[in-house]
């Protein structure tokens, strides 16, 4: 059974007794979609039941359901699209019912599965007429007499008024048959009966080969019921049914009545439909003539298994001076393929219809159809691979909007809820703040991406330990890290978690290495609980935030905890079991910085299990990895300090040449202080006058004209931009020559403000350090 019986029977409920009636007859049927399908197969038993449900809920009988029901089916099949069909089917009330089955057969193309009904005019005169409807279904009686009482109002000028009595119904083998009485102006009859008369005015005669050849798929059967005459189509696959029963060769599938030649003297106003009981081919090779029309039987023209056998369709035709009956029919075919199996070709169909139109559009039409089909095919497969893509980038998209923010809250967002809405106030959470001690110094030794690195592989680490204690990281700024528990999922164990992270973190912070020195990296931890306010902030970036006067405390807490300590107020330490081991601060000053609050240490916990170091490492990059990252650093920075170092080159070897010229006149005079030197016995030697003061730190910064002492070169900051070396002193040409060769890295080193010597400077002619 096809859907649109069962949503012809949901729109006349909700339409006639509202939609609140349906509901509840859904609800009692289970019926979990309620849109079905016009095209969609179900049960045969479903509309029974629905129907049997639907009357007893509404306490209506079936005559006035089902009558209701065919009712509204017209004005469903006009909004469908069959309502110009319907209004053309006949020019009377009379031939819309001798063209119905006609309809049925053209809708077969759209509901191939459809079990058809018959409709047949036993009886007629001009007061009306008697209707048999057959039915392999059964209870559809008042179904289709409400479908005729609403047809017949297309028709209310021809036939005044109707009425319809369903008077008897038996049913023959699997046939329902139920028979109509029906009263009206039957003007129909009157005309046919007119143009009858006038038919006999106006006969000629005429040959009966012309018929046979106008009609190459007619037969003629006396009241035998055989075979006398074929058309000369069916002469070329058939020849041996002349002389033969009809009913041995061909069935009658429709009219549903018996196939008898009374019965068929009877219903002369019906459609006709005919098929061989075996397959054609199979039927041609008993017959002595080959039906394949030179074609092999062993070629498979089919991609699937189907009926093979030849149907033909007509109109019965008495002919009264034969005393035989002529079946004027033409085949049913779908395609080419159907007419090479049958042995025919597009010459031996009919030229004064459409069979060979047909044929060929229908032909045309499929291979159109493939070829939309494999275009269809290409865009889908392409739109497939589209999807996949914007899946890929949706899922990408999805999951930094959840690292970004909570889940529930980014739902929230995407259903339209403001940022006011979404803000959310929480009586008591517990909220973690972290700090790396000396960050900035550790950095100052550091290369920026050795600086991205370090936080990297931190962040890295404490954010797989917030997914394992079940917290929620807020934000890092620089080497500060908050995190929260109890909010955006509130929990009654939120400072439990918290100091559960605290914990982890140190565990994990000692594997942290300082990559300029090799030494442990410290931390200090400061928690502290109570009440917030939670929201979502920004449009472009939106972020989710804590705001109150205790996300301040959190921090206050942090930066006067200890390294390596981690630091709770009173608060949070009121919120923890005796597993947790605390120790208090009675340091001076300490309460008013907090808050007011008393604070402690929290130093241990009872049957704790350390951090595994196995788990930490595969966080980590390894010690390999890490050299190879700052050798691909080191390369990277070597390219980009190339040209500055080429540009600044050139001005520094200008520079040196007039110094180193001035140096090599000075080593090649004689020396002044033999000219002038008196004699011994005249003048005592100024020997400790003329001794220079050693220099403090910097050592000897070199003499005669390529520099003063090192003492005078580094006394101020004006000296510190010289590149710092190694050799502090030296001869005047090695002080003078250094500098400028390494004048070009000289320029990018600033001036740092020193206590003691550094011991390392590398590239620097001086030193500042007085």
């Amino acid at each position: 059974m096809y859907g649109i019986i069962l949503q012809n029977m949901s729109e006349y409920i909700k339409k006639s007794f509202g939609p609140g009636k349906w509901k509840e007859i859904k609800e009692k049927m289970e019926i979990q979609d309620e849109n079905f399908g016009i095209a969609d197969i179900f049960p045969e038993g479903q509309v029974t039941k629905m129907g049997k449900t639907a009357m007893k809920i509404l306490g209506i009988k079936d005559e006035e359901f089902y009558e209701g029901m065919g009712v509204y089916f017209i004005a469903l099949a006009t909004e469908l699209g069959y309502g110009l069909i319907l209004s053309c089917l006949g020019r009377r009330f009379r031939d819309f019912f001798v063209n119905l089955d006609n309809l049925h057969d053209y809708l077969k193309f759209t509901f191939q599965r459809m079990k058809a009904p018959s409709f047949f005019i036993a009886s007629e005169d001009e007061g009306g007429m008697t209707m048999e409807y057959r039915s392999k279904r059964r209870g559809f009686q008042f179904y289709v007499q409400g479908q005729v009482k609403e047809i017949s109002k297309n028709f209310a000028v021809e036939i005044k008024k109707l009425e319809i009595e369903l008077k008897k119904q038996e049913v023959i083998f699997d046939t329902v048959v139920s028979t109509y009485e029906m009263k009206f102006e039957n003007q129909g009859y009157l005309q046919m009966k007119a143009s009858e008369e006038a038919r006999k005015d106006a006969s000629m005669p005429i040959r009966a080969a012309v018929i046979f050849e106008m009609f190459p798929f007619c037969m003629l059967y006396n009241a035998n019921m055989e075979v006398t005459v074929l058309g000369i189509a069916l002469r070329q696959i058939i020849p041996k049914i002349i002389g033969q029963s009809l009913s041995s060769w061909w069935e009658l599938v429709k009219p549903l009545v018996e196939f008898k030649w009374e019965v068929i003297l009877s219903r002369m106003n019906s459609m006709f439909e005919l098929a061989t009981q075996e397959e054609i081919d199979k039927l041609g090779k008993s017959g002595g003539g080959s039906s394949s029309g030179g074609f092999s039987s062993d070629m498979n023209l089919l991609d699937e298994d189907v009926d093979k056998t030849l149907h033909i369709k007509g109109q019965m035709v008495f002919m009264k001076e034969w005393d035989c009956i002529l079946f004027l029919a033409c085949p049913m075919m779908k395609d080419l393929n159907n007419l090479i199996w049958s042995g025919l070709f597009v010459n031996d169909l009919s030229m004064h219809d459409y069979s060979r139109d047909i044929m060929l559009a229908t032909t045309q039409e499929k291979i159109q159809m493939k070829m939309l089909l494999s275009a269809a095919e290409k865009k889908a497969e392409f739109l497939n691979g589209q999807k996949k893509k914007l899946d890929e980038v949706m899922k990408k998209s999805d999951d930094l909007i959840g690292q970004m923010l909570p889940k529930q809250v980014a739902d929230e967002l995407a259903k339209g809820k403001t940022n006011e809405e979404i803000c959310l106030a929480y009586d008591m959470v517990t909220m973690l703040f972290s700090d790396i001690v000396t960050f900035t110094v550790i950095c100052s030794r550091l290369k920026p991406l050795q600086v991205v690195a370090l936080l990297n592989n931190m962040y890295t680490l404490f954010d797989f330990l917030c997914d394992q204690n079940a917290v929620y990281k807020v934000e890092t700024i620089g080497d500060a890290y908050l995190i929260v528990a109890g909010c955006p999922i509130k929990a009654s164990n939120h400072a439990l978690k918290i100091c559960d992270m605290a914990f982890d973190m140190m565990d994990g912070i000692t594997m942290l290495k300082d990559p300029g020195t090799g030494d442990n990296i410290l931390m200090r931890i400061g928690c502290h609980s109570g009440p917030i306010v939670a929201g979502v902030v920004g449009l472009k970036m939106p972020r989710y935030c804590l705001f109150g006067i205790n996300v301040g405390l959190t921090e206050k807490f942090e930066s006067n905890s200890k390294p390596m300590k981690i630091h709770i107020s009173e608060t949070c330490q009121g919120l923890l079991s005796g597993q947790y081991k605390v120790e208090e601060r009675n340091d001076e000053g300490l309460k008013m910085k907090v808050g007011g609050y008393r604070s402690f240490f929290l130093n241990s916990k009872d049957n704790r299990r350390p951090l595994q170091e196995a788990v930490i490492k595969a966080l980590l990059p390894t010690d390999k990895e890490q050299k190879t990252n700052i050798k691909k650093d080191d390369k990277k920075g070597d390219k980009k300090d190339a040209p500055a170092k080429a540009d600044a080159a050139a001005p520094a070897a200008a520079a040196a040449a007039p110094a180193a010229a001035a140096a090599s006149a000075a080593a090649a005079a004689p020396a002044p202080s033999a000219a002038a030197a008196p004699a011994p016995s005249s003048a005592p030697e100024p020997a400790a006058a003329a001794a220079p003061p050693p220099p403090p730190s910097g050592g000897d910064g070199g003499g005669g004209d390529g520099g003063a002492d090192g003492g005078d070169a580094g006394g101020g900051d004006e000296a510190a931009p010289a590149a710092e070396t190694e050799d502090g002193g030296g001869d005047g040409e090695a002080a003078a020559d250094e500098p400028a060769a390494e004048e070009g890295e000289a320029l990018g080193v600033e001036t740092v403000s020193q206590s003691q010597c550094c011991g390392g400077l590398k590239k620097s002619a001086v030193c500042n350090l007085i």
